[in-house]
């Protein structure tokens, strides 16, 4: 009978705590340490990739693509839905209006190298 006891004494204390720990926003200790291993009340950092994304976005994507006049009139249209073709397309207009050299190619690059290139 003692142990069924100290059984449910356990089971109770397990189910009130992962309950408090559990729910989101709400932070029993006043210890910094344990608040960073939790998640509550945690804000998400962006991180480099997709800031220099969205970097790329604003500043190079969207100022070529959105100038185009088919571009323009099928985002008028607010209820269609996104087909890969329309990327397709966005993607080549892009690539025929983007300037690129040779002497930034990633490949001329390589192929500069000592041991990798020619």
């Amino acid at each position: 009978m003692k142990k069924i006891i100290q059984i449910g004494i356990v089971i109770n204390t397990v189910l009130i705590m992962s309950a408090c720990s559990s729910h989101n926003g709400v932070n029993p200790s006043q210890n910094d340490a344990l608040t960073n291993i939790t998640d509550a009340k945690k804000e998400k950092k962006i991180g480099f990739m997709q800031k220099s994304l969205d970097r790329w976005l604003e500043e190079e994507w969207s100022p070529i693509v959105e100038r185009n006049k088919t571009i323009k009139m099928k985002n008028l249209n607010k209820s269609r839905d996104f087909s890969l073709q329309e990327y397709v397309d966005k993607s080549k207009i892009y690539r025929d209006n983007h300037s690129s050299s040779t002497k930034d190619s990633h490949s001329q690059m390589i192929k500069s190298m000592p041991v990798i290139g020619n």
